[in-house]
């Protein structure tokens, strides 16, 4: 599944995330494209999906609180 919306990642408890981003799009030719992936529990994840997502870092304080989990920053 592709989502922009946080409460399918946050709330569906996703395993695994990737997350792409584009370079500067050269004149004539494609931008580079990189990828991350992994779960919410690495905080390189969480940062890059806190970035993006509407939601935040409050949509993933709410999720740690209901699962009962500390999330390292």
């Amino acid at each position: 599944m592709v989502t922009h919306n946080a409460n399918l990642v946050i709330n569906t408890d996703a395993d695994q995330i990737i997350v792409a981003s584009a370079g500067p799009h050269p004149s004539g030719g494609l931008p580079p494209i990189t990828y991350a992936s992994g779960g919410l529990e690495s905080a390189e994840i969480r940062k890059a999906v806190c970035d993006i997502l509407e939601g935040g870092e409050a949509a993933f304080r709410e999720r740690a609180r209901r699962l009962r989990v500390r999330l390292e920053r």
